[in-house]
């Protein structure tokens, strides 16, 4: 193990471990927390699970429950209804652009009957 690994090791490790254990962070959400790689993050969690198995399974036991407070249902429903409010206006974008998409079929259409010449281009292979 070179020097870098090593002080890496010794400044993160027991973060990595506090982490995982008691706000139950996985190795994804700890690399992006603490600047080491995931898969760094997970040998590190199972060597400590390997070594420690006795307080691993404590620290699982009593893991922090996160109590939510009771403005959390309002933010909540806030958040319902913002989202209800972009889908409305997201669906009414998709049809805004499948008429505009329709129209300019349409479009195409009149114009080929009324030049006539072929303005899309032809399904299959060309000879």
């Amino acid at each position: 193990m070179s020097e870098y690994q090593t002080l890496k090791r010794e400044k993160y490790f027991d973060e990595v471990i506090r982490l995982h254990y008691e706000l139950g962070y996985g190795e994804t959400k700890i690399a992006e927390l603490i600047p080491i790689n995931p898969s760094t993050a997970w040998r590190w969690i199972r060597k400590f699970a390997a070594k420690n198995k006795d307080k691993t399974t404590a620290m699982a036991r009593t893991k922090k429950t996160k109590t939510a407070p009771k403005d959390s249902d309002e933010e909540a429903k806030d958040d319902i209804r913002s989202l209800k409010a972009e889908l409305s206006a997201l669906k009414a974008k998709l049809k805004m652009a499948e008429m505009r998409a329709d129209l300019y079929g349409e479009m195409i259409k009149v114009a080929e009957k009324k030049f006539k010449v072929e303005i899309r281009k032809k399904a299959g292979a060309k000879r």
